[in-house]
């Protein structure tokens, strides 16, 4: 492998020129420039970014955990991250980790960012190691959680006002007709869930609706796990009228579920949804949901992570909330109704 000393005898320079060449660090007169570029092409030089991390006693290096690296939301929020990561004056790296919603797979990725000696972890925690982070929120890691937190541990969080997002949604059912509006709640131990369910319960309460807890159907969370779980809904005798899908996986198996009985949405049953994603306006009907600012979220918690890293990670915890977005399409209703 080429080295800086390498590169400066090809372009008949010193090594400190070579330097001031890659960081731009100095001025250097162009024709020399274009020599150390052409050399540096030539020998194909590449950086020792391990070498340099280690003069520097710093990586350069974020950690990124997610939830489900296949669902548009979390890909806008590391899009966010990326952006604001990328613009920093430090010229941060990023390792993004994916946990599949596996507690086993994220105490595996935290083991495996701090042997990369990263400098600060922006994560969408799954919820069940909370002894794992709080060993590092001691050690001093700077942590920023995304979408959800884990309430004790004294970290920065950016959320959605997941209470309100689904006040404001189930109103928008109540007050097309709607009185018997059933849930299908993806079954994770993400905090920012119970919060929805909490906005349902509100929304009734508000409307004078009594809260039935037998219209809750928990699945699993995947599209064809709420798909089965949408054909329960729709072949139970005391069918709602409308369906709050708790995000964008369980509305998609749910308007699978009504296309496979030969329902119309929303005659038959109208359905909202908790998360908007680019191609909810293609469906016909086109649908109704809570849209979050995915990509403000991430950009947020990585603007939080920069300024924390070279500071004190014991300072005063920073608590962002964001509010979603009601978009109306036709999804929502009015419907028959029964």
């Amino acid at each position: 492998m080429a080295t800086i000393h390498d590169v400066a005898r090809k372009a008949g320079v010193s090594s400190a020129t070579v330097s001031h060449v890659i960081n731009n660090s100095r001025f250097v007169a162009p024709e020399t420039r274009q020599r150390v570029m052409e050399a540096i092409e030539s020998l194909r030089y590449r950086r020792d970014g391990v070498a340099r991390s280690l003069r520097r006693a710093k990586t350069s290096t974020i950690g990124v955990i997610i939830a489900d690296i296949t669902n548009p939301f979390f890909a806008e929020l590391v899009r966010g991250i990326e952006d604001r990561i990328y613009g920093h004056e430090e010229g941060f790296n990023l390792i993004l980790c994916n946990t599949d919603e596996d507690p086993a797979k994220e105490r595996l990725y935290l083991d495996v960012l701090q042997e990369k000696r990263i400098e600060g972890l922006i994560i969408v925690p799954t919820g069940e190691n909370a002894a794992s982070l709080e060993e590092l929120v001691r050690a001093g890691l700077p942590i920023v959680f995304a979408d959800r937190f884990i309430d004790g541990l004294g970290v920065d969080s950016v959320v959605v006002d997941s209470e309100d997002g689904a006040f404001v949604l189930t109103s928008h059912v109540i007050a097309s007709g709607h009185r018997r509006i059933g849930v299908l709640r993806a079954m994770l131990a993400a905090n920012t869930l119970e919060m929805r369910i909490d906005g349902y319960r509100r929304a009734l309460e508000s409307a004078g609706i009594a809260f039935d807890p037998n219209q809750i159907i928990s699945c699993r969370h995947s599209i064809e796990d709420a798909h089965q779980a949408g054909l329960r809904i729709l072949d139970s005798p005391d069918r709602p009228t409308a369906v709050f899908c708790t995000n964008n996986y369980m509305t998609l198996g749910m308007v699978q579920a009504i296309t496979d009985r030969g329902l119309r949405c929303p005659q038959d049953i109208a359905v909202v949804g908790f998360d908007d994603f680019a191609w909810a306006a293609s469906f016909s009907p086109r649908l109704t949901a809570l849209a979050q600012p995915a990509y403000e979220l991430g950009k947020e918690a990585a603007d939080i992570l920069m300024k924390r890293i070279g500071r004190s990670a014991f300072a005063t915890p920073v608590h962002r909330i964001l509010k979603g977005t009601l978009i109306v399409r036709e999804s929502g209703g009015p419907s028959v109704l029964m």
